[in-house]
């Protein structure tokens, strides 16, 4: 038979769906790696009946086949798949009437993310109204006061907290909650294709991933893009036995067609 190189640059996309529910696939985003890893537990026999050593047997245990990615996309669902967390959509709306404390120089959180802010007042009377970047700036989570402004003057004649009043429109926003289950099992594909070799394409199916919680977030860093590095363990799918098939995946690889 003729030899056919087959070196491999692979590139593709990983997409995933709920475990057995044989739902389409769903992109999870670009990654930058994913790599496969296997543990094993070797047992060995020595050989005892010479002095020249060695072994005289050996069995090995696969006691894990692991996959590692590094996501690049920050999809409110790779929050739910990687922080274990629920995500609940939160609709744009006016709020009105909102008190919050106030302090110089200091962000007052309001209770939703604001969009626009419409009204700020004193919240004891209501009468006297603090104007945007005269008296008060928005963050990213609600108003702060200017130093030197009417606003700063009367936090600051103020015997106790002082509190103000303010209207805004809400943004549309996902809230995720980190941490409030404990992981989900996917399916998962990988649709590669190889640049180099045959320059065809190799498909990966791995029937039941449980992912274990991110290592870590990059929030402030500016020398690259953000990722999510995680690693699954891929379990067994009892529903998956019999000769020569592996309960755990399997490999799809195109062969070059014969002219």
């Amino acid at each position: 038979m003729a030899w056919v190189k087959e070196t491999a640059i692979i590139a593709g996309q990983v997409k995933c769906r709920l475990a057995g529910t044989g739902r389409p696939f769903v992109p999870m985003g670009l990654g930058s790696t994913m790599e496969q890893a296997h543990e094993v537990n070797k047992i060995v026999l020595p050989n005892t009946m010479t002095v020249a050593g060695g072994n005289y047997d050996k069995f090995s245990r696969v006691t894990a086949m692991t996959l590692s990615f590094n996501f690049r996309e920050f999809f409110s669902a790779n929050y739910a798949r990687f922080l274990w967390a629920n995500v609940t959509e939160l609709p744009s709306a006016p709020v009105t009437g909102e008190q919050v404390i106030a302090e110089v120089g200091n962000t007052s959180m309001l209770a939703k993310m604001p969009l626009s802010i419409t009204k700020v007042t004193d919240a004891a009377t209501g009468l006297v109204e603090f104007e945007e970047d005269i008296d008060w700036r928005l963050t990213g989570s609600g108003p702060e006061p200017l130093p030197g402004s009417a606003l700063a003057t009367a936090i600051e004649a103020a015997s106790g907290d002082y509190l103000i009043e303010v209207d805004y429109t809400s943004a549309l926003v996902d809230e995720i909650q980190p941490l409030a289950n404990t992981g989900i099992e996917l399916e998962l594909l990988f649709e590669g294709v190889n640049a180099v070799g045959t320059q065809k394409r190799t498909n990966n199916l791995y029937y039941r991933c449980s992912f274990d919680l991110v290592e870590s977030l990059s929030w402030i860093n500016v020398e690259d893009f953000m990722g999510f590095n995680v690693s699954c363990e891929v379990l067994a799918d009892p529903a998956r036995q019999g000769p020569g098939l592996s309960p755990y995946m399997k490999i799809l690889k195109e062969k070059p067609v014969a002219a």
